[in-house]
Protein backbone atom coordinates (compact mmCIF):
# COMPACT_ATOMS: atom_id res chain seq x y z
CA UNK A 1 0.00 0.00 0.00
CA UNK A 2 1.71 3.13 -1.26
CA UNK A 3 -0.06 6.33 -0.52
CA UNK A 4 1.61 10.10 0.24
CA UNK A 5 4.40 12.41 -1.63
CA UNK A 6 7.75 11.12 -2.99
CA UNK A 7 10.18 14.09 -3.20
CA UNK A 8 12.11 14.15 -6.31
CA UNK A 9 15.20 16.13 -7.11
CA UNK A 10 14.53 16.05 -11.42
CA UNK A 11 18.24 16.09 -13.65
CA UNK A 12 18.52 18.27 -16.52
CA UNK A 13 17.42 16.29 -19.48
CA UNK A 14 14.53 14.67 -18.78
CA UNK A 15 10.65 15.00 -18.36
CA UNK A 16 8.60 15.85 -15.46
CA UNK A 17 6.18 13.41 -17.32
CA UNK A 18 8.82 10.72 -17.39
CA UNK A 19 10.52 10.56 -13.70
CA UNK A 20 6.25 10.02 -13.32
CA UNK A 21 6.76 6.90 -15.15
CA UNK A 22 9.84 5.74 -13.83
CA UNK A 23 7.87 5.85 -10.37
CA UNK A 24 4.63 3.82 -11.60
CA UNK A 25 7.19 1.54 -13.00
CA UNK A 26 8.52 1.08 -9.80
CA UNK A 27 4.67 0.66 -7.26
CA UNK A 28 3.06 -1.03 -10.16
CA UNK A 29 0.37 -0.07 -12.51
CA UNK A 30 -2.32 -0.55 -10.21
CA UNK A 31 -0.23 2.76 -7.98
CA UNK A 32 -1.64 5.99 -9.27
CA UNK A 33 1.02 8.71 -9.90
CA UNK A 34 1.09 12.27 -10.87
CA UNK A 35 2.91 15.65 -9.89
CA UNK A 36 1.92 18.84 -8.82
CA UNK A 37 3.71 20.95 -11.84
CA UNK A 38 5.77 20.35 -14.55
CA UNK A 39 9.17 21.24 -14.34
CA UNK A 40 10.78 21.82 -18.05
CA UNK A 41 13.52 19.40 -19.48
CA UNK A 42 16.25 21.70 -19.30
CA UNK A 43 15.70 22.60 -15.62
CA UNK A 44 16.68 20.81 -12.50
CA UNK A 45 15.24 20.43 -9.22
CA UNK A 46 12.43 19.69 -7.04
CA UNK A 47 9.46 17.73 -8.72
CA UNK A 48 6.79 16.83 -6.41
CA UNK A 49 5.20 13.04 -6.87
CA UNK A 50 1.72 12.30 -5.76
CA UNK A 51 1.08 9.02 -5.14
CA UNK A 52 -2.19 6.61 -3.90
CA UNK A 53 -4.91 8.69 -2.82
CA UNK A 54 -2.71 11.40 -2.36
CA UNK A 55 -3.49 12.30 -6.12
CA UNK A 56 -6.46 13.76 -5.26
CA UNK A 57 -4.97 16.17 -2.70
CA UNK A 58 -3.27 18.85 -5.11
CA UNK A 59 -5.99 21.54 -4.93
CA UNK A 60 -5.27 21.07 -1.27
CA UNK A 61 -1.47 21.09 -1.02
CA UNK A 62 0.44 24.33 0.62
CA UNK A 63 2.34 24.96 -2.53
CA UNK A 64 1.38 28.73 -2.88
CA UNK A 65 5.14 29.72 -3.37
CA UNK A 66 8.15 28.54 -4.82
CA UNK A 67 11.73 29.28 -5.15
CA UNK A 68 13.80 28.58 -8.11
CA UNK A 69 17.61 29.37 -8.33
CA UNK A 70 18.44 31.04 -11.89
CA UNK A 71 21.15 32.16 -14.33
CA UNK A 72 19.96 34.97 -16.61
CA UNK A 73 22.22 35.32 -19.63
CA UNK A 74 21.58 39.43 -20.65
CA UNK A 75 22.53 40.35 -24.18
CA UNK A 76 20.95 37.06 -25.80
CA UNK A 77 17.31 35.95 -26.53
CA UNK A 78 15.56 33.06 -27.52
CA UNK A 79 11.90 32.02 -29.02
CA UNK A 80 11.94 29.91 -26.20
CA UNK A 81 13.17 32.19 -23.86
CA UNK A 82 15.81 29.45 -22.60
CA UNK A 83 19.22 27.98 -23.91
CA UNK A 84 16.63 25.37 -25.65
CA UNK A 85 15.83 27.56 -28.86
CA UNK A 86 17.22 29.77 -31.28
CA UNK A 87 19.33 32.32 -29.91
CA UNK A 88 19.85 36.24 -31.19
CA UNK A 89 22.35 38.39 -29.53
CA UNK A 90 20.79 41.68 -28.51
CA UNK A 91 23.01 43.68 -26.82
CA UNK A 92 25.71 44.29 -25.02
CA UNK A 93 25.51 43.71 -21.13
CA UNK A 94 29.44 44.68 -19.92
CA UNK A 95 28.35 48.40 -19.27
CA UNK A 96 25.69 47.40 -16.77
CA UNK A 97 26.18 48.33 -13.38
CA UNK A 98 25.19 46.55 -10.15
CA UNK A 99 23.05 49.87 -9.37
CA UNK A 100 21.17 49.74 -12.45
CA UNK A 101 20.49 45.62 -11.97
CA UNK A 102 19.15 45.94 -8.49
CA UNK A 103 16.76 49.09 -9.45
CA UNK A 104 15.65 47.16 -12.39
CA UNK A 105 15.03 44.09 -10.38
CA UNK A 106 13.23 46.00 -7.76
CA UNK A 107 10.69 47.10 -10.47
CA UNK A 108 9.61 43.21 -10.54
CA UNK A 109 9.22 42.75 -6.89
CA UNK A 110 5.48 42.35 -5.63
CA UNK A 111 2.56 41.57 -7.91
CA UNK A 112 2.97 41.77 -11.92
CA UNK A 113 1.45 40.86 -15.01
CA UNK A 114 3.71 38.70 -17.22
CA UNK A 115 2.75 36.83 -20.45
CA UNK A 116 3.75 33.06 -21.18
CA UNK A 117 6.47 32.02 -23.15
CA UNK A 118 4.95 30.63 -26.51
CA UNK A 119 7.15 27.26 -25.66
CA UNK A 120 4.94 26.68 -22.53
CA UNK A 121 2.13 23.78 -21.72
CA UNK A 122 -0.63 26.26 -21.23
CA UNK A 123 -3.15 25.31 -23.80
CA UNK A 124 -5.26 27.93 -26.47
CA UNK A 125 -8.29 26.40 -27.85
CA UNK A 126 -7.38 23.07 -26.47
CA UNK A 127 -3.89 22.62 -28.04
CA UNK A 128 -0.59 23.30 -25.74
CA UNK A 129 1.30 26.54 -26.91
CA UNK A 130 4.36 24.77 -27.57
CA UNK A 131 2.80 22.24 -30.08
CA UNK A 132 1.72 25.54 -31.87
CA UNK A 133 4.92 27.17 -32.22
CA UNK A 134 6.77 24.32 -33.12
CA UNK A 135 4.52 24.41 -36.14
CA UNK A 136 5.25 28.58 -36.40
CA UNK A 137 1.94 29.49 -35.00
CA UNK A 138 2.31 32.20 -32.10
CA UNK A 139 -1.36 33.31 -31.08
CA UNK A 140 -1.63 36.68 -29.20
CA UNK A 141 -1.56 35.99 -25.22
CA UNK A 142 -3.03 37.41 -22.43
CA UNK A 143 -0.95 38.70 -19.60
CA UNK A 144 -1.40 36.59 -16.32
CA UNK A 145 -1.26 38.27 -12.40
CA UNK A 146 1.78 36.62 -10.71
CA UNK A 147 3.59 37.53 -7.76
CA UNK A 148 7.61 37.91 -7.01
CA UNK A 149 7.61 37.48 -3.00
CA UNK A 150 11.56 37.97 -3.33
CA UNK A 151 14.36 38.29 -5.91
CA UNK A 152 17.97 38.67 -4.92
CA UNK A 153 21.34 38.93 -6.73
CA UNK A 154 23.08 35.94 -5.54
CA UNK A 155 26.17 37.43 -8.86
CA UNK A 156 26.30 39.27 -11.21
CA UNK A 157 29.28 38.60 -13.78
CA UNK A 158 28.97 39.75 -17.26
CA UNK A 159 26.54 38.35 -19.05
CA UNK A 160 25.43 35.56 -16.78
CA UNK A 161 23.16 37.22 -13.96
CA UNK A 162 22.49 34.61 -10.91
CA UNK A 163 19.05 35.52 -9.09
CA UNK A 164 17.14 34.00 -6.15
CA UNK A 165 13.37 34.06 -6.86
CA UNK A 166 10.62 33.62 -4.53
CA UNK A 167 7.30 33.88 -6.78
CA UNK A 168 3.98 32.59 -6.34
CA UNK A 169 2.39 29.49 -8.02
CA UNK A 170 2.42 30.56 -11.68
CA UNK A 171 5.17 31.96 -12.42
CA UNK A 172 6.96 31.54 -15.34
CA UNK A 173 10.68 32.22 -14.78
CA UNK A 174 11.75 32.28 -18.43
CA UNK A 175 9.22 35.13 -18.95
CA UNK A 176 10.50 36.96 -16.15
CA UNK A 177 14.29 36.54 -17.20
CA UNK A 178 13.00 37.78 -21.17
CA UNK A 179 11.06 40.86 -19.41
CA UNK A 180 14.07 41.53 -16.98
CA UNK A 181 16.43 42.11 -20.21
CA UNK A 182 14.10 43.86 -22.09
CA UNK A 183 13.88 46.52 -18.79
CA UNK A 184 17.81 46.26 -18.66
CA UNK A 185 17.42 46.92 -22.65
CA UNK A 186 19.94 44.34 -23.89
CA UNK A 187 17.61 41.04 -23.67
CA UNK A 188 17.88 38.20 -21.73
CA UNK A 189 17.24 34.30 -21.92
CA UNK A 190 17.42 31.63 -18.72
CA UNK A 191 20.84 29.73 -18.66
CA UNK A 192 19.97 27.43 -16.07
CA UNK A 193 17.07 27.22 -14.12
CA UNK A 194 16.94 25.03 -10.68
CA UNK A 195 14.01 24.46 -8.28
CA UNK A 196 15.07 24.42 -4.60
CA UNK A 197 11.64 24.66 -3.00
CA UNK A 198 7.54 24.10 -2.98
CA UNK A 199 5.27 25.47 -0.34
CA UNK A 200 7.18 23.56 2.67
CA UNK A 201 8.76 20.72 0.31
CA UNK A 202 12.32 21.33 -0.03
CA UNK A 203 14.78 20.05 -2.61
CA UNK A 204 17.47 19.07 0.15
CA UNK A 205 14.73 15.67 1.04
CA UNK A 206 14.41 15.14 -2.20
CA UNK A 207 15.69 11.69 -3.70
CA UNK A 208 17.45 11.14 -7.10
CA UNK A 209 16.65 9.37 -10.46
CA UNK A 210 19.01 7.37 -9.61
CA UNK A 211 17.32 6.21 -6.04
CA UNK A 212 14.07 5.46 -7.76
CA UNK A 213 15.34 3.19 -10.37
CA UNK A 214 17.44 1.46 -8.20
CA UNK A 215 16.31 1.51 -4.80
CA UNK A 216 15.06 -1.74 -3.06
CA UNK A 217 10.36 -1.16 -3.66
CA UNK A 218 10.33 -1.10 0.44
CA UNK A 219 12.89 2.17 0.27
CA UNK A 220 10.97 3.79 -2.16
CA UNK A 221 7.93 3.45 -0.10
CA UNK A 222 9.33 4.33 3.17
CA UNK A 223 10.56 7.43 1.06
CA UNK A 224 7.04 8.68 0.75
CA UNK A 225 5.68 11.89 3.13
CA UNK A 226 2.39 10.94 4.71
CA UNK A 227 -0.59 12.95 3.66
CA UNK A 228 -1.87 13.71 7.19
CA UNK A 229 1.66 15.22 7.20
CA UNK A 230 1.34 17.10 3.77
CA UNK A 231 -2.35 18.47 4.78
CA UNK A 232 -1.62 19.75 8.45
CA UNK A 233 -1.68 23.07 7.41
CA UNK A 234 -5.10 22.35 7.42
CA UNK A 235 -6.75 23.15 10.80
CA UNK A 236 -7.88 19.41 12.76
CA UNK A 237 -11.63 19.39 13.54
CA UNK A 238 -12.42 16.70 16.65
CA UNK A 239 -15.78 14.55 16.25
CA UNK A 240 -16.76 11.45 16.95
CA UNK A 241 -16.23 7.95 14.82
CA UNK A 242 -19.99 8.24 14.32
CA UNK A 243 -20.10 11.57 12.69
CA UNK A 244 -16.52 10.73 10.99
CA UNK A 245 -17.92 7.63 9.23
CA UNK A 246 -21.46 9.70 8.18
CA UNK A 247 -19.16 12.37 6.56
CA UNK A 248 -17.22 9.38 4.35
CA UNK A 249 -20.52 8.58 2.88
CA UNK A 250 -21.28 11.95 1.80
CA UNK A 251 -23.21 12.97 4.25
CA UNK A 252 -23.51 16.47 6.48
CA UNK A 253 -23.15 16.49 10.14
CA UNK A 254 -24.00 18.75 12.96
CA UNK A 255 -20.73 20.34 14.81
CA UNK A 256 -21.06 22.45 17.89
CA UNK A 257 -19.46 25.74 17.27
CA UNK A 258 -18.44 25.97 21.16
CA UNK A 259 -16.36 23.19 21.16
CA UNK A 260 -14.26 25.10 18.36
CA UNK A 261 -10.83 26.19 19.78
CA UNK A 262 -9.63 29.69 19.65
CA UNK A 263 -6.92 28.73 16.95
CA UNK A 264 -9.59 26.99 14.46
CA UNK A 265 -12.78 28.88 15.38
CA UNK A 266 -15.24 29.47 12.48
CA UNK A 267 -16.63 32.38 12.10
CA UNK A 268 -18.16 32.61 8.46
CA UNK A 269 -19.54 30.00 6.27
CA UNK A 270 -17.78 28.21 4.21
CA UNK A 271 -14.57 30.67 5.15
CA UNK A 272 -12.32 28.15 5.08
CA UNK A 273 -11.65 24.55 4.96
CA UNK A 274 -11.01 22.07 7.87
CA UNK A 275 -9.51 18.48 8.33
CA UNK A 276 -11.14 15.21 10.07
CA UNK A 277 -9.32 12.28 10.43
CA UNK A 278 -9.50 8.98 12.14
CA UNK A 279 -6.42 8.01 14.98
CA UNK A 280 -4.72 6.23 12.61
CA UNK A 281 -4.84 8.57 9.48
CA UNK A 282 -6.69 6.26 7.33
CA UNK A 283 -9.07 7.83 6.69
CA UNK A 284 -8.51 11.57 6.15
CA UNK A 285 -11.21 13.91 4.88
CA UNK A 286 -11.58 17.82 4.16
CA UNK A 287 -14.78 19.21 5.16
CA UNK A 288 -15.85 22.92 4.67
CA UNK A 289 -18.14 24.34 7.35
CA UNK A 290 -22.00 25.86 6.80
CA UNK A 291 -22.43 28.42 9.81
CA UNK A 292 -25.98 29.57 10.53
CA UNK A 293 -26.63 31.35 13.82
CA UNK A 294 -25.37 29.20 16.47
CA UNK A 295 -25.39 25.93 14.36
CA UNK A 296 -22.82 24.83 12.30
CA UNK A 297 -22.96 21.45 9.72
CA UNK A 298 -19.65 19.96 8.20
CA UNK A 299 -20.24 19.41 4.40
CA UNK A 300 -17.29 16.30 2.61
CA UNK A 301 -15.52 18.23 0.35
CA UNK A 302 -12.88 15.65 0.14
CA UNK A 303 -12.64 11.62 1.54
CA UNK A 304 -8.85 10.15 1.12
CA UNK A 305 -9.91 6.43 2.12
CA UNK A 306 -6.79 4.81 2.31
CA UNK A 307 -8.56 1.48 3.23
CA UNK A 308 -10.41 1.81 -0.34
CA UNK A 309 -7.18 2.41 -2.21
CA UNK A 310 -5.43 -0.52 -0.37
CA UNK A 311 -8.61 -2.88 -2.01
CA UNK A 312 -8.07 -1.74 -4.96
CA UNK A 313 -3.95 -2.80 -4.81
CA UNK A 314 -4.87 -6.21 -3.24
CA UNK A 315 -7.18 -6.88 -6.63
CA UNK A 316 -4.11 -6.47 -8.88
CA UNK A 317 -1.57 -7.72 -7.28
Amino acid sequence: MVNGILLIDKPIGITSNRVVGMVRRRLGRSVKVGHTGTLDPAASGLLVILVGVATRALDFLDETRKRYLVTIRLGEESDTCDSEGTISVTGDPGSLSAEQIDACLRKFKGPIEQIPPHFSAIKKDGVPLYRLARKGVFPSLEKRQVEIFEITVIRWSSPDLDVDVICSKGTYVRSLARDIGVCLGVGGRVETLRRIASGNFDVKKARSVDFINSAPVNDLIESTVDLTYVLKHIPLLDISDLDLGKLACGVWVDYPLKSATNEDSITVSGDRLYRVQDKSGLLLIIVRVNVDGEKAKLKPVKVFNVLSQRAIEEKHE
